[in-house]
C-alpha cells in the first residue's frame, strides 16, 4: 500500500489487540511474589517463559472466549490440562519464531515503532497522540512504556517472518473451482413432517412413571447452592477520589509537552499512481513515464476529471476507487518525494510525474488544514484526568500489598481493610455461583474461593484475588444455603411435561422409521409432501435439522428420487424427498478470487504451522510440568 500506516495496517491491528491484553507478563500478583519465587513454566533455548507470562496468556484467552460466548462462557474449561498445554504451545511457538527472526537479523527501526504507537486511536485525544493518555493507559495495565515498547518491538520483528510464509500460500484454480462446486451444489427437496403435538395428545404419564422420571433426573430440579457475602473491591478507579492533580502540575505538563498539543499543518491530496519498481528495466521506465506524462497533460487540460481518470488509470488499490483521494496527512506520513511535492503545492495545483519507491505519481492538492496549537484551557481537564489516572494506578500498586495482607491477617472481617484504604464493604443478597462469577468480572477463581468449604464453614475472608486489570477482590460468606432437590409435588407439572415430550418424541421416531422404510421401498406412507425447495450446504431451510442436512447431501445423485428422515428440531420427525441435484454453475470471477484468496490463506497458515513445528523440533524445549498444572 502507498502510505506508511496503511501499509502496516496489520501491525497496527496487532498492536491494538496486544494493548487489550490485561497483565500480559506482569499481573497484580507480581506485587506479592519475591523475585526468586517466580519460576518458569518452560525454557525455550536460552529464553524462559515465566509463570506470570503463562497466567497472563490464560487470562487473554479467557477474555477472547468470554467476548465470543457471552453468558455461555464457562471459565472452568481453562482448568483442563489440554487447554493449558495448548496455550503454552502458543507461547513456545511465539518464542521460537522470535529467536529465528533475531537469528535472521530482522529488525524494526525505532521510527517505525514510534509511528505505529502514535497512530493507535486509544492513545489519542481529538485525533492527536497524547503522551499523558499513553502513559495513563499503560499504567492501568501495570506496564511502563519501556516494557510495552519492548514487547511491541518483538512483535514487529517477528511479523515479516510470519507474513512471508502465511502470504505465500497457494491454491490451484482447479482446486478452488472444485471446492466451490461442492459448497454451492444445490439439491431440490420437499418435506413432510410428523409433528410432536400429534403424539402428545395420546400420552398421559401415570404417577409411577412421573416419579420414576423425577428420580432419574432429580438433578434437573434442584435449587442451586447459594451464599450471601460481604465483599471489598480495590480498583484503580475507586482510588481516583484519593488522588489529585494540582493546577501547577497540569500547567507544567502542558508546558513541557507543547508538541503533542500542536496540530501540524495537514494537507489533502489525490494522486494517480503508475506502479514502477526501482529495479525496472530502462524500457519499462521509459514507457511508464511516457504514460504518466500523457495522463498529466490530460488532467491539466481538464482538472475536474482528475477523479475520473484516477479511477480508470491509478494502480493504487487503496485510493483509486475514491478518485485517488488520500485524505488528510501530516509530515512524516507519506514517502519523502511525495511529501516534498505535496507540501510545496498550492490548492488546485497538479504536479508530476513524482517518482517514489512505489512508482510515478501525478498529484493534485485539494485542501490545506493550517497548523494549530490547542490552548491550555481547551485541554487542561483532559490533562488533569490523565494525571489522576496515572497517580491512581501508581497508588494501586502501592496499596495492593496492604489490601492483600489485611484481608489475610484479619481474616474474620473486612472492616479493617475498608477503613485503612477508604473503600466500601458491600453486602450481597443470596447468590448462586453464576451470579457470584458475574459480580467478580467473570473470574472463576473468585467463585471457587467463595464456595470453598473452609471459607463457608469458617466464614473467613478469601485471599485477595485479581479479578481484572488493576482490580483486587476479597469476600466473606455470611450465610450459606446448600443445593437441595425441589420436592416432587412442587415440580410435578414440569416433570410430567418433560416426560410427555420424551415419550412423544420416542413414539414419533418409531412411527417415522416405519414410514421411512415404506418410502424407501417405493410404497405409499400416507404422507403429504410440501412444495419443492432448493437448499445448499450453507443455506438451510426451516424444518431441516443439521442431521437431516447431512443425510440429504449423502444421497447418491444417480438414484433419485431418494428419501431420508431424521428427528425434527421441534421434537417430531421429518421426511425429506431429494428429487434433483444441480451444480453450482460456473463461479463468478470475483467469487473465484475471494475463495481462492481464502483457501490460499488457509494453505499459508498450514505452511506456517508446519514451519513452527520444524522450528520447535530444532529447539531445545523443557517443560516444567509442576508449574503447567492448575494451582
Amino acid at each position: 500500500m502507498f502510505d506508511y500506516v496503511h501499509r502496516n495496517k496489520r501491525l497496527v491491528q496487532a498492536l491494538l489487540a496486544l494493548f487489550m491484553l490485561p497483565f500480559l507478563f506482569f499481573g497484580v500478583d507480581s506485587y506479592f511474589r519475591r523475585a526468586d519465587a517466580v519460576t518458569e513454566v518452560a525454557i525455550v533455548g536460552d529464553s524462559k517463559i515465566t509463570l506470570p507470562e503463562f497466567e497472563g496468556a490464560i487470562r487473554d484467552q479467557q477474555d477472547r472466549m468470554r467476548a465470543m460466548m457471552g453468558r455461555n462462557f464457562d471459565p472452568g474449561m481453562f482448568d483442563s490440562a489440554e487447554i493449558r498445554f495448548s496455550i503454552l504451545e502458543g507461547l513456545v511457538a511465539q518464542r521460537v519464531l522470535l529467536q529465528k527472526a533475531k537469528k535472521e537479523k530482522l529488525v524494526t527501526s525505532e521510527e517505525q515503532l514510534k509511528q505505529l504507537i502514535m497512530e493507535v486511536p486509544a492513545f489519542q485525544v481529538d485525533g492527536k497522540f497524547s503522551n499523558a493518555r499513553y502513559q495513563a493507559l499503560l499504567a492501568e495495565q501495570n506496564m511502563s512504556p519501556v516494557m510495552f515498547e519492548a514487547r511491541l518491538m518483538q512483535e514487529l520483528v517477528a511479523q515479516p517472518l510470519q507474513d512471508s510464509i502465511v502470504l505465500g500460500g497457494f491454491a490451484a484454480g482447479v482446486a478452488v473451482e472444485r471446492y466451490l462446486g461442492i459448497v454451492e451444489q444445490q439439491r431440490e427437496v420437499s418435506m413432510a413432517l410428523l409433528p410432536l403435538e400429534g403424539f402428545m395428545a395420546s400420552i398421559k404419564p401415570d404417577d409411577s412413571a412421573i416419579k420414576a422420571h423425577y428420580d432419574a433426573t432429580v438433578a434437573n430440579y434442584q435449587t442451586p447452592e447459594q451464599v450471601r457475602i460481604e465483599y471489598a473491591l480495590l480498583t484503580a478507579d475507586n482510588l481516583l477520589g484519593q488522588v489529585s492533580a494540582s493546577a501547577e502540575e497540569v500547567r507544567k505538563f502542558y508546558d513541557e509537552n507543547q508538541k503533542q498539543y500542536t496540530q501540524d499543518e495537514e494537507r489533502q491530496a489525490s494522486h494517480i499512481l503508475l506502479n514502477l519498481k526501482p529495479d525496472a528495466k530502462d524500457e519499462e521506465k521509459a514507457a511508464t513515464r511516457k504514460k504518466a506524462e500523457a495522463i498529466l497533460a490530460q488532467v491539466k487540460l481538464a482538472p475536474a476529471k482528475f477523479g475520473e481518470l484516477a479511477k480508470k488509470e491509478s494502480q493504487d488499490p487503496g485510493s483509486a476507487a475514491n478518485g485517488g483521494d488520500l485524505g488528510l496527512f501530516g509530515p512524516g506520513v507519506m514517502v519523502k518525494p511525495f511529501e516534498e511535492a505535496a507540501f510545496g503545492m498550492k490548492i488546485g495545483d497538479i504536479v508530476g510525474p513524482v517518482q517514489s519507491d512505489f512508482g510515478l505519481h501525478i498529484i493534485k492538492l485539494t485542501a490545506i488544514k493550517e497548523k494549530r496549537v490547542r490552548g491550555f484551557e481547551e485541554v487542561k481537564s483532559q490533562i488533569e484526568q490523565d494525571l489522576k489516572r496515572q497517580k491512581a494506578a501508581k497508588k494501586f500498586g502501592e496499596v495492593a500489598e496492604k489490601f492483600t495482607n489485611l484481608v489475610y491477617e484479619q481474616a474474620d472481617t473486612l472492616q479493617p481493610v475498608a477503613k485503612e484504604l477508604q473503600i466500601e464493604v458491600r453486602t450481597s443478597p443470596f447468590l448462586a455461583r453464576p451470579q457470584v462469577q458475574a459480580m467478580a468480572m467473570n473470574n472463576a477463581k473468585f467463585v471457587q474461593a467463595v464456595f470453598a468449604p473452609e471459607n463457608i464453614q469458617g466464614k473467613r475472608n478469601t485471599e485477595a484475588i485479581e479479578v481484572g486489570s488493576n482490580a483486587l477482590m476479597s469476600a466473606r460468606v455470611i450465610e450459606h444455603k446448600p443445593a437441595a432437590a425441589r420436592p416432587l409435588e412442587e415440580v410435578r407439572p414440569e416433570v410430567a411435561r418433560q416426560l410427555a415430550r420424551k415419550l412423544a418424541g420416542d413414539a414419533a421416531a418409531k412411527v417415522g422409521a416405519e414410514k421411512l422404510a415404506l418410502l424407501q421401498q417405493g410404497k405409499d406412507a400416507g404422507l403429504k409432501f410440501e412444495k419443492t425447495q432448493t437448499l445448499t450446504r450453507q443455506q438451510r431451510i426451516p424444518g431441516v435439522s443439521e442431521a437431516a442436512l447431512q443425510q440429504i447431501f449423502r444421497v447418491d445423485p444417480s438414484k433419485l428420487p431418494a428419501y431420508v428422515g431424521a428427528p425434527s428440531e421441534q421434537g417430531g420427525y421429518g421426511f425429506y424427498r431429494v428429487s434433483a441435484v444441480k451444480g453450482g454453475g460456473a463461479p463468478e470471477a470475483t467469487k473465484l478470487k475471494s475463495s481462492g484468496d481464502r483457501l490460499s490463506e488457509q494453505a499459508g497458515r498450514e505452511l506456517f504451522s508446519a514451519y513452527i513445528a520444524a522450528l520447535k523440533s530444532q529447539a531445545e524445549i523443557k517443560i516444567n510440568q509442576k508449574n503447567l498444572e492448575k494451582k
